[in-house]
């Protein structure tokens, strides 16, 4: 199957920002989105939106994942853990991938504990960050504790500031991305409704994430707006 890939452009802002929170931070962001029609292998009618926005500074990549889903199951509350088995959000992406099939996966739930790791397709020595190789992040989840049904909105959000520093030290190159890979997911392996979102298609018989051939293209302009 010939898998149609899609482009999304990173916006350049010229201040970091101490409360990246904030509505007004994300006004004129544009937007892309798992939807309904995004979700793959499991045929049980569950398939909750999300709305992602991201800029960068030149510092900084900030990421903001919106998800429309009333209910939800989290289990997880230790660094590294397996996230993915609860309401969980991903953001996988190769800012290289003309110099290294080394992909990041970075994988939060919806209370914000991370599962962050880098490597090739398969590789068995895979390697995952400790909380201190990541202590420079920000994470700020709207859900602040476990929770295994009603959270009490009809959505929850997920706020990141990823230093650029982080990706430079790994690669031994400068950011400054113009045919990056990437793919966002939603998923929640153990929720009362197992489902996989992605924004880039994955053409495969059975649920992974892990293939960056299917990776859409993610580009950080340098324009200041």
């Amino acid at each position: 199957m010939n898998v149609k890939k899609q482009k999304y452009t990173v916006i350049k802002k010229e201040n970091n920002f101490h409360d990246f929170t904030a509505k007004g931070v994300w006004e004129n962001i544009d937007q892309i989105s798992i939807d309904t029609k995004s979700y793959l292998w499991k045929d049980n009618g569950y398939t909750p939106t999300v709305i992602i926005k991201m800029f960068h500074t030149d510092k900084d990549i900030y990421l903001n994942f919106k998800v429309f889903e009333e209910k939800i199951k989290i289990k997880q509350t230790k660094f590294g853990g397996d996230v993915w088995k609860d309401s969980c959000v991903e953001f996988f992406i190769n800012p290289f991938p003309n110099q290294s099939e080394e992909y990041f996966n970075i994988e939060i739930n919806a209370i914000g504990v991370p599962l962050i790791g880098v490597g090739k397709v398969n590789d068995p020595k895979r390697y995952y960050f400790t909380k201190d190789g990541v202590k420079d992040w920000s994470i700020i989840p709207s859900i602040k504790e476990s929770k295994n049904g009603l959270h009490g909105n009809d959505f929850w959000t997920l706020h990141c500031r990823i230093p650029k520093l982080f990706f430079e030290k790994y690669y031994n190159k400068k950011f400054n991305v113009d045919s990056g890979i990437a793919n966002f997911y939603k998923c929640g392996d153990e929720t009362e409704f197992e489902h996989y979102g992605a924004w880039n298609r994955v053409d495969s018989v059975e649920p992974n994430f892990h293939l960056p051939q299917y990776f859409g293209e993610i580009c950080f302009s340098e324009k200041i707006e």
